[in-house]
């Protein structure tokens, strides 16, 4: 997904594995079209994302209608922004599914969403990884 609403779901078998010297690889062409890239990934068919941009605007898209690309393209429109305005944020629904929108369904009402936010993806894991850490092991 880009900071101007372009984005595109591609196959994990279209990235290679690079060794310790490789140069990285091309996900999706940035441009002064696209933008840079806000966020990145796993998606089911049947999940659905949703968009926000820094002007308050959101947007649910279910996965299945964005269109397969390939991996060095530059996507599909998947948001219409203003030339002010951009993507900030994109969060990962799970399965919602007609059993998910019933009220009082026990187990499945809780279940959160993933959320990518530009430049905190990182950080986040870490942060997370550093929380896992630190609980266990400290009985002084």
């Amino acid at each position: 997904m880009t900071e101007n609403g372009f984005g595109k779901r591609t196959s994990a078998y279209d990235y290679r594995v690079t060794g310790r010297g490789g140069q990285g690889i091309v996900n999706i062409e940035t441009s002064e079209r696209n933008g840079q890239v806000v966020a990145t990934f796993q998606v089911e068919a049947t999940d659905q994302i949703m968009l926000v941009t820094d002007r308050g605007q959101l947007i649910r898209c279910p996965v299945h209608d964005i269109r397969i690309a390939g991996r060095r393209t530059q996507g599909v429109t998947l948001f219409k922004v203003d030339e002010d305005e951009r993507v900030v944020s994109v969060a990962r629904l799970g399965d919602v599914g007609e059993a998910d929108e019933e009220e009082g369904e026990e187990g499945e009402e809780g279940e959160e969403g993933e959320i990518a936010d530009a430049g905190d993806a990182g950080e986040v894991a870490d942060a997370a990884d550093a929380g896992e850490a630190s609980e266990g092991g400290d009985d002084e």
